[in-house]
């Protein structure tokens, strides 16, 4: 890889990083109770905080933030990146998880390396909402950028593709 290319990798895996972090969050404890950032105070229940502690016991780096309906928790299990929302009463909203194509589902990795083989996997976005799961899978390849979608079950379709810069 020529240091060029090289700069140009990291710089974009930067950037997606950063955007995963850019919003503004208060740093939320698991003891429940209120939760402070400067200005601004809020309590997420009890009931959410243990729920959430029970499903993701070696979160790192958690960081909560109330909305006018929702709460958001963004934190870091392992390798993994992962925004979610839960309702005022601590339901599942949504769920947002940045990754590496090792923790893509074995179907749909099998299927991506067979149709995609002479592409790099750069990053993946999986999505989930209600009982939906989405796969945005950023390849590459010498010349291009290209974004696929994958459902749960492996079907693709290329959503977006781009020449890198020369």
């Amino acid at each position: 890889m020529t240091p060029m290319k090289f700069i140009r990798r990291n710089l974009l895996l930067t950037c997606c990083l950063l955007a995963l972090s850019a919003g503004v969050f208060a740093n939320g404890t698991l003891s429940g109770g209120p939760v402070s950032d400067g200005g601004m105070s809020y309590t997420i229940s009890d009931k959410l905080l243990q729920a959430f502690k029970q499903a993701f016991p070696d979160a790192q780096q958690v960081k909560w933030a109330e909305m006018e309906d929702k709460y958001m928790v963004n934190f870091r299990q392992g390798e993994i990146l992962t925004k979610i929302e839960y309702d005022k009463e601590g339901n599942f909203l949504s769920s947002i998880r940045y990754y590496s194509e090792k923790t893509l589902p074995v179907n749909v990795l099998v299927r991506l390396q067979k149709k995609y083989a002479d592409k790099k996997v750069f990053g993946v976005t999986e999505i989930t909402s209600d009982n939906v799961v989405e796969y945005y899978i950023k390849l590459e390849d010498q010349n291009n950028w290209i974004t696929v979608r994958s459902n749960a079950d492996g079907n693709m379709q290329v959503v977006e593709k781009y020449k890198k810069a020369s």
